[in-house]
C-alpha cells in the first residue's frame, strides 16, 4: 500500500474525528443519538471503508438501513439502550456494537470467520453526513465507466479472473465485480482525477477497492476486505470479457450419477437424499452457507421458483456449510438465514467451510469451487445440470439471463416423466 493511497483515504476520517472531538461539549453530545443519516466507516488495513447508515422508526420500532449506491438493506434487529447501539445483521452472524459519545457512534463490527473465530473491526458513524469517501468533489474525474477484464492477485501469487462493470455520473461511481463464484454485490464510491474509490458493506462481507487509471488504459490498485485479505488488481476495458462457464466448474466422479447423503435439519431430524420425499421429483440442491452473500441472493430466486413450481413436482434442498463445527451454533446461523427469506424447504447442516469438507461430506463430487453451487437432479435422481456461483441483482442483465436459463431448464425437467 503506497503512502499516497493512505494519504487519500485518511483525510476524510481525520476530518470527521476533528469535527466530532470539537463538539464534545455541544448540546447534541448529551441529547442522545439522533435518528437519520450517518456516514459510517470501517477501519481496514487499506484505510477507510465507508458505507451509508440510516436509523429510523417504523411504527415506533427502531430499524436501520445499510446503503451502498442504489441498494438499501433493511436491518430489523436494532436496539438502542441509552447510548449503546447493537445491530444484528440480517441473515448473518455478524453484529455491530457501538456507543454514542462526542456526537458520534464508535465501536466495532464483529465478523464471524471460519472455525468460529470472531474478528472485530472498528467502526465510526457520524450523523448528518451523506458523503461517502470525500465531503466535496475533487479533481475533474476521468471516465471509469464500462466493462473491465480484471485480474486479482493475492499475496501468495494466486490469480483470479473477474469482470468489473461500472457506471459513472460525474464523480459518483457504482457497479459490481463479477467473479466465477458470483458477484461482489453493490459497490459504490467516487472518482477523483485518475483515482477510483469504491466500497461495500451490506451486513455480510465488507470490501474496499482503490484504483488508478494510467495513461496506458490500465486500471490498477488494491483490494482489502474486513477479513484482512489483501489483493492487488489490474484490468483493461473489454466489452467481450467472459468468465469460466459456471456449468463446468463442478462435476461428479466418473461413474457417479447422483449424490447420496443424510444430514440433520435445523431441529436435528435426519433427512436423506435420494428417495423418500424426493422420489419422482425434480430436485435442486444448493451448497452454501449463511455467511455467503451470493447465497442470500440465490435464496430469493429459489424461493420464488419453488413457489411457482412445487405443485408440478419441484423440490429444493439447502446444504449449509457453516463457519463453526458446533451444531447449535451452525443451526442458529442457518436458522437466521432461513427466517430472513421465509424458507419453507429443507435446510440441512452438512459441514464446515474448512479442510475440503464439502468433498468429504459429498464424496461423489470430484471437484467443488464456489459457494453457492447448485446441482439439479431429474425425477430419476440423476444429476443433469450444475451451476457454480450466483450472479445477484447487482449484475443487472446477467442476473435476469441466469434466472431465465435456470427456470427454463427446470421447466424442461419437470415435463419429463420417469
Amino acid at each position: 500500500m503506497s503512502r499516497r493511497w493512505l494519504a487519500w483515504i485518511a483525510v476524510p476520517l481525520a476530518m470527521a474525528c476533528l469535527a466530532a472531538c470539537g463538539r464534545g461539549n455541544a448540546p447534541g453530545a448529551t441529547d442522545g443519538p439522533p435518528l437519520g443519516q450517518y456516514r459510517a466507516v470501517l477501519s481496514v488495513a487499506g484505510g477507510d471503508l465507508p458505507f451509508g447508515l440510516e436509523l429510523a422508526r417504523e411504527d415506533g420500532v427502531l430499524v436501520a438501513w445499510l446503503v451502498n449506491g442504489p441498494e438499501r438493506v433493511r436491518v430489523p434487529d436494532v436496539r438502542l439502550d441509552g447510548d449503546r447501539l447493537t445491530m444484528q445483521m440480517p441473515g448473518y452472524s455478524h453484529r455491530l456494537v457501538a456507543r454514542f459519545f462526542d456526537a458520534r457512534f464508535e465501536g466495532t463490527v464483529e465478523f464471524l470467520r471460519p472455525r468460529g473465530v470472531i474478528k472485530s473491526v472498528r467502526v465510526v458513524a457520524m450523523p448528518g453526513q451523506a458523503w461517502r469517501f470525500f465531503p466535496k468533489p475533487g479533481a475533474e474525474p476521468m471516465d471509469f465507466s464500462g466493462r473491465w477484464a480484471v485480474t486479482f492477485s493475492d499475496d501468495e501469487g494466486h490469480d483470479e479472473a473477474a469482470i468489473a462493470e461500472l457506471s459513472q455520473q460525474r464523480h459518483e461511481v457504482t457497479g459490481t465485480v463479477l467473479r466465477a463464484s458470483g458477484d461482489d454485490r453493490y459497490i459504490a464510491g467516487e472518482a477523483r482525477g485518475d483515482t477510483l474509490f469504491l466500497s461495500r458493506f451490506d451486513g455480510g462481507s465488507a470490501y474496499l477497492y482503490l484504483g488508478r487509471l494510467g495513461s496506458d488504459g490500465i486500471l490498477s490498485g488494491d483490494f482489502h476486505s474486513s477479513s484482512g485479505a489483501h489483493k492487488t488488481w489490474y484490468g483493461r476495458r473489454d466489452p467481450n470479457a467472459r468468465l469460466e462457464d459456471p456449468a463446468k466448474m463442478t462435476a461428479l466422479k466418473p461413474g457417479a450419477k447422483s449424490l447420496e447423503f443424510t444430514f440433520p435439519d435445523l431441529d436435528g431430524s435426519l433427512v436423506s437424499f435420494p428417495g423418500g420425499q424426493f422420489a419422482d421429483k425434480v430436485v435442486m440442491i444448493t451448497i452454501g452457507g449463511s455467511w455467503c452473500p451470493n447465497c442470500h441472493d440465490e435464496a430469493v430466486f429459489l424461493g420464488e421458483l419453488l413457489a411457482s413450481r412445487r405443485d408440478r413436482g419441484l423440490e429444493v434442498v439447502q446444504l449449509m456449510f457453516e463457519y463453526t463445527p458446533d451444531f447449535a451454533s451452525a443451526s442458529a446461523a442457518a436458522r437466521a438465514f432461513a427466517e430472513k427469506f421465509a424458507i419453507d424447504y429443507p435446510v440441512l447442516i452438512a459441514g464446515t467451510t474448512v479442510d475440503n469438507d464439502v468433498l468429504k461430506k459429498l464424496p461423489q463430487l470430484e471437484k467443488f469451487s464456489a459457494y453457492p453451487t447448485l446441482l439439479i437432479f431429474d425425477r430419476k435422481g440423476t444429476l443433469r445440470f450444475t451451476h457454480a456461483g450466483f450472479s445477484g441483482p447487482a449484475t443487472g442483465a446477467h442476473y435476469d439471463e441466469q434466472n431465465r436459463e435456470l427456470s427454463a431448464l427446470v421447466d424442461t425437467l419437470l415435463q419429463e416423466r420417469g
